[in-house]
C-alpha cells in the first residue's frame, strides 16, 4: 500500500468511527449482541451519566418509567418498588440496581424527582432520570416499553417493567402487578443464578389451593393496596386500616377509593390532610368499578372485625 492509500485508509478509519460514535452514541451493542439504548440522562442530583455505560453495564437491575404528577398507578408501582427495595435489603446498590426514568422530562427537574425519591423511601441503588424527551421516547421504544398508536397522554403510558441481568445477558418484560416477593425473589433468584436468594418462607399451607378461593375484595387488596396500607401492622407509605371504620365515614371511604384525585382537587380537608400526613404520597386513582369498591371495603370491614375479636393474633399483613 503506497503512502497516498495508506492516508487515504486512516482518513476514513478515522470518519468511520466518528460516525459511529456519533450514530452509537445513544445505543450501544453489547456483548451478548443486543443493541441497548445508552442516551444521555441526568440523575436526581444532576449528574450527567450514560444510561447503558455507566447505569447498566455489568449490573442486575429493574427498568421503569414514571412521572411525578401521575395521580394513577405511577404512585402504587413506586409504592410496590419500595417493598421490592426492602425485600432485596443490603444488595442495593452492590449488584442489583433501580432506574425509574421520567416521562415527563420538562416538569421532572432533577430536584423534583430527589423530592419524589425521598417521599417513597428510595435507598442507595435506587436512582431517578431525567433527560430529553425524544432520547427517552426512543429508549423506552429501545427496551419494548412503549406502544406505538396508544399512547394519547403520559397516563396511558406502559406499566410494564423491564429486568435483567447484563452479564449473562437474561432479559425479561414483567408486569408492574406482580408482588413484590415475586419481582424480589426474581432479581435475587433467576438473574442472581440463584445465589443469595431473599429469605422469605413459603407459607403454602395456608395458601389457597385455588384462585376462585380468594374473595374478589382481598384479591383487589393484595394486588393494589397492601404495598402501602396494612390492617393491623401499623402505618406505611400510607396509614394503618385497623381503625379506618372508626375514623372514617362509611360515604367518604367510597369517595376516597373510588376518585382520590377528585377529593384532592377539591381540597377536601380528611384528603389534603392525609395527603400531608403521609409526605405527599398520593392516594392512586385505580379506576375501580364501584362494586370492587364495595368488595374491598366489605373484605376490610371483615378483617377489622376479626382482629377486633382475636386482637391477640397481632398484625395482619395482606
Amino acid at each position: 500500500m503506497n503512502s497516498h492509500s495508506t492516508a487515504k485508509f486512516v482518513f476514513l478509519a478515522i470518519l468511520c468511527a466518528i460516525s459511529l460514535n456519533a450514530k452509537g452514541a445513544d445505543v450501544i451493542r453489547t456483548h451478548y449482541g443486543w443493541s441497548f439504548p445508552n442516551p444521555q440522562l441526568t440523575d436526581q442530583d444532576g449528574n450527567k451519566v450514560r444510561f447503558y455505560e455507566d447505569l447498566v453495564k455489568g449490573k442486575i437491575v429493574l427498568i421503569n418509567f414514571i412521572f411525578t404528577t401521575c395521580d394513577a398507578y405511577c404512585p402504587m408501582d413506586t409504592a410496590r418498588l419500595k417493598k421490592v427495595q426492602d425485600l432485596v435489603g443490603d444488595r442495593m446498590g452492590k449488584d442489583i440496581f433501580f432506574y425509574s426514568v421520567s416521562i415527563d422530562p420538562v416538569a421532572d427537574s432533577p430536584h423534583i424527582l430527589r423530592a419524589y425519591r425521598k417521599r417513597f423511601g428510595a435507598g442507595p441503588g435506587w436512582t431517578f432520570l431525567t433527560g430529553d424527551e425524544a432520547d427517552i421516547t426512543a429508549m423506552r421504544k429501545g427496551l419494548g416499553l412503549y406502544t406505538e398508536g396508544f399512547e394519547k397522554s403520559k397516563s396511558d403510558h406502559s406499566q410494564n417493567i423491564m429486568v435483567g441481568n447484563d452479564s449473562s445477558g437474561e432479559w425479561m418484560r414483567r408486569s408492574n402487578m406482580d408482588k413484590s416477593i415475586v419481582m424480589a425473589k426474581l432479581l435475587t433468584d433467576r438473574l442472581s443464578g440463584w445465589k443469595n436468594s431473599v429469605g422469605v418462607a413459603n407459607d403454602f399451607a395456608k395458601a389457597p389451593t385455588r384462585l376462585k378461593d380468594i374473595p374478589k375484595g382481598q384479591d383487589i387488596f393484595n394486588s393494589r393496596c397492601m404495598d402501602c396500607h396494612t390492617i393491623g401492622g401499623g402505618d406505611g407509605l400510607g396509614p394503618d386500616l385497623k381503625d379506618v371504620f372508626r375514623t372514617r365515614d362509611a360515604a367518604w371511604l367510597k369517595s376516597w377509593i373510588l376518585a382520590p384525585n377528585k377529593m384532592l382537587e377539591a381540597r377536601d380537608p380528611v384528603a389534603v390532610a392525609l395527603l400531608h400526613q403521609f409526605n405527599g404520597v398520593i392516594m392512586p386513582n385505580l379506576s375501580l368499578p364501584e362494586a370492587d369498591v364495595d368488595e374491598v371495603i366489605g373484605f376490610l370491614r371483615s378483617e377489622v372485625t376479626q382482629l377486633d375479636r382475636n386482637p391477640k393474633n397481632g398484625e395482619r399483613k395482606r
